[in-house]
């Protein structure tokens, strides 16, 4: 077993590989300019029609692989957790208990090796990386936000790690979604920003949504607890949503400061090392780890695997901002709850009630709209 899933991670590697460095060279052809001058009007603007089509097209396809991989590192999430039938065909999963030190112990694996990885590609999406985090603490300001911003990751993650643990991944993934509706209504407090009545006309509906989510049998191992009405692990998704609400905030105070605004790679790069050393830190007064020996080589494989789905998502989805701009990027990335789940019903076997999956097509659209609005207002 542990033969095949060093074998298929090499295949994995190889393959993503290719694919960037396709989309690059691809990218680079759409953009280039001609090498010859075309004095023909009608030729130019045909040529230009064609390279916006071309474009268009690369930026929604780059945009949906985001989404895919998104929706099935969520889906590999679940599976450290739970005992999973793999494409129904032998039993895979299930290597750790949900215990927090557990569920600190993987953060802080995952959340290091993806700053590795960013480190080894940094200088290729942004050469100043370096450069840009060595200024970082000459603004207070920023450098308090950038930390404000690894904090409330930190806290997402290890919710939201605890909800896939308890719950079926489309309804943690829905409950989770929340936060672009959170963060709109930080932003009304922290900047000011007016709340207009559709963006309470679509919380609502956002909020409907997760209520049918609730609905159902549980997708828990055991009788899953609940409070106030909701399970639990529905309220550590909510929870995860919180959280990055507030990290879009902080993210915000970062990347638009007027005097240091941070450029999203060496944010991100900051981000992952600042949750890696926060997770590090905790398990030092956290309860023993709980792993069994022969779980290791398990374990680091898959967290390798899910560290380069999130990574190649992430790197995707800027080459998607560039292609079709942020609002039909934001509208494609929606699709995450519901792909989430297909990936689910598909890899995992685990399928959801009528109600429940209404209720992750009503957050889906729900928050397809509201970030679509924000996108074309901003």
């Amino acid at each position: 077993m542990i033969a095949r899933i060093r074998k298929y991670s090499v295949y994995f590697c190889i393959s993503i590989y290719t694919l960037l460095r396709n989309i690059y060279a691809l990218s680079a052809s759409v953009w280039s300019k001609p090498d010859t001058l075309i004095r023909s009007t009608s030729l130019i603007s045909y040529m230009i029609q064609s390279k916006k089509s071309s474009a268009t097209v690369l930026g929604i396809v780059v945009v949906l692989l985001s989404a895919v991989f998104l929706a099935a590192q969520n889906v590999v999430s679940r599976v450290f957790f739970v005992p999973s039938q793999l494409f129904g065909q032998f039993a895979f999963g299930g290597f750790i208990s949900s215990e927090l030190s557990n569920v600190i112990m993987l953060l802080a694996i995952r959340m290091a090796l993806m700053a590795v990885l960013l480190m080894a590609i940094a200088p290729w999406l942004h050469p100043d990386t370096f450069l840009a985090l060595k200024r970082l603490p000459r603004s207070p300001r920023v450098f308090g936000a950038a930390i404000g911003s690894a904090f409330c990751i930190f806290c997402g993650l290890t919710l939201l790690y605890t909800a896939l643990s308890q719950i079926a991944a489309g309804v943690a993934i829905a409950a989770f979604f929340i936060y672009p509706a959170i963060t709109v209504l930080l932003a009304r407090f922290c900047f000011n920003q007016k709340l207009r009545p559709y963006q309470l006309a679509l919380m609502t509906i956002i909020f409907i949504g997760v209520v049918l989510t609730n609905t159902g049998p549980s997708e828990s191992i055991e009788i899953a607890p609940t409070f106030l009405g909701l399970r639990l692990g529905l309220w550590y998704g909510l929870g995860a949503g919180l959280c990055f609400g507030l990290y879009g905030i902080f993210a915000e105070l970062c990347l638009k400061d007027q005097h240091l605004s941070l450029h999203p790679v060496p944010f991100s790069l900051f981000t992952f090392m600042g949750v890696s050393g926060l997770a590090t830190l905790s398990l030092a007064i956290a309860s023993p780890i709980t792993v069994s020996s022969s779980a290791w080589p398990f374990i680091l494989w898959t967290t390798l695997f899910s560290a380069s789905l999130t990574l190649v998502a992430y790197i995707l989805n800027n080459f998607g901002i560039r292609y079709i701009g942020a609002a039909l990027t934001a509208l494609i990335s929606a699709s995450s709850p519901a792909l989430t789940a297909l990936f689910a019903w598909i890899t995992l076997q685990e399928s959801l009630q009528p109600q429940q999956s209404a209720g992750v097509f009503l957050v889906t659209i729900g928050i397809a709209v509201l970030s679509l609005k924000a996108k074309a207002e901003k």
